[in-house]
């Protein structure tokens, strides 16, 4: 039977697994069918720094190719690990004018999952698939930063029906409750962003507490306390003490000890942190100070970017039982790319869309796209008493 399929909208201020709905949801993001890639045009490429996976059905049709071409695609494919062999880092297929020579000799229904899919997203939970763009392809990016409204998130449903074994419905349903409402605090313009963050953070901090002391019956009322107005009050009233400075400093700490995916990304991580840090902690306050009165999309640049990782990420602690953990990822993500940001500026004392755009990419391909960096960041950001969230808190109060 085809598949029946409903539309509806889903935003920060509902609930998206409403009662009565069967089947399979797909949520994604409002400007996610707006993406359109821009092939040789694009400042970087998806074909080049990564080992691109092909999946087993592209890899039984390959096998079939005849003629020269069929040899040359047999002899640039890595048969034991199931990928496609590099050159100087670049896919064997991608030519000198940055496109493809497996889509021009054998069309686009040639191409693996991989290649078909990126840069969409899904993750998969029971019942739902959370479809999404991936910042580290500049052109959604430069879709991601430079939406000027709030995201919303649209739905559709069919009829497909799935089931998981060993799949914590229960713990799901309070993460999409607490992501609801995470993301319609990120998204309430009449905050300031400095307390948006801390007011999401603390969330985090409070849900993961009842998580692990076995009291996830009480989420829903610690839900209905960070509605109230005076939770916002509160926030604004609380002071708390701390260093951007040193935050970062130890932030880029463990950027060294992720594995590069570019080869020249450690170079430029270790210019950047020379050119913020060397200086000392006045003077990376004063270019801070300088570059947001000359920025004034900062504040929606980091609301997009806030928006993007606790949709794609924050959920997928219903793995782990770590959401806090996911949520600490996307702080630090975002605050890491404003500091790369910053830096950019300084060279050249302006920050233009498609500038914010790249720098952003160059952090999401070398972080996203490797389980072993995601791994050890939220290990680091879990685990590591420099980073709870006082330090958060006092870092995002100091500048944001």
């Amino acid at each position: 039977m085809a598949a029946i399929w409903k539309i509806s909208v889903w935003d920060a201020g509902t609930q998206n697994h409403k009662k009565g709905i069967k089947g399979m949801l797909y949520i994604y993001p409002h400007y996610y069918k707006r993406f359109t890639c821009i092939a040789s045009e694009c400042p970087d490429t998806c074909c080049a720094g990564w080992s691109i996976m092909i999946d087993e059905r592209s890899l039984k049709q390959y096998g079939t190719v005849k003629g020269p071409f069929g040899n040359r695609l047999k002899n640039s494919i890595d048969w034991k690990e199931g990928s496609f062999k590099r050159y100087k880092g670049r896919c064997a297929f991608l030519n000198e004018e940055d496109l493809c020579d497996l889509y021009i000799e054998e069309g686009k229904d040639s191409l693996c999952r991989t290649c078909r899919m990126y840069p969409r997203h899904t993750e998969e939970f029971e019942g739902s698939r959370e479809i999404s763009l991936c910042l580290s392809c500049p052109a959604a990016a430069k879709l991601i930063l430079g939406c000027k409204e709030p995201v919303r998130f649209l739905e559709k449903e069919d009829e497909k029906e799935e089931t998981y074994e060993e799949f914590d419905f229960f713990l799901y349903t309070k993460l999409t409750d607490a992501r609801t409402l995470i993301l319609k605090i990120l998204q309430n313009r009449q905050m300031e962003m400095e307390l948006r963050l801390s007011m999401a953070l603390a969330l985090g901090h409070d849900l993961q507490r009842r998580i692990r002391e076995n009291r996830l019956y009480e989420a829903d009322a610690l839900l209905v306390r960070y509605e109230k107005e005076n939770r916002e009050e509160y926030f604004r009233k609380k002071t708390v003490f701390g260093s951007r400075y040193r935050l970062m400093q130890d932030l880029f700490s463990i950027l060294r000890k992720m594995e590069p995916l570019n080869a020249a990304w450690p170079r430029v991580r270790e210019k950047l942190a020379a050119a913020l840090y060397e200086g000392g902690e006045e003077a990376y306050k004063a270019g801070w100070k300088e570059f947001a009165a000359a920025c004034p999309d900062l504040e929606l640049w980091t609301e997009q970017m806030m928006v993007y990782f606790v949709f794609t990420g924050f959920c997928g602690g219903v793995y782990n039982e770590n959401p806090y953990g996911k949520l600490k990822m996307a702080a630090a993500s975002v605050l890491v790319i404003q500091d790369m940001a910053l830096g950019r500026w300084m060279e050249q004392k302006c920050l233009t869309l498609d500038e914010m755009a790249d720098t952003a990419h160059r952090y999401s391909r070398e972080v996203e796209h490797s389980d072993e960096n995601r791994i050890l960041l939220e290990k680091c950001l879990t685990k590591d008493e420099r980073f709870g969230l006082t330090a958060f808190l006092g870092a995002i109060q100091e500048k944001c």
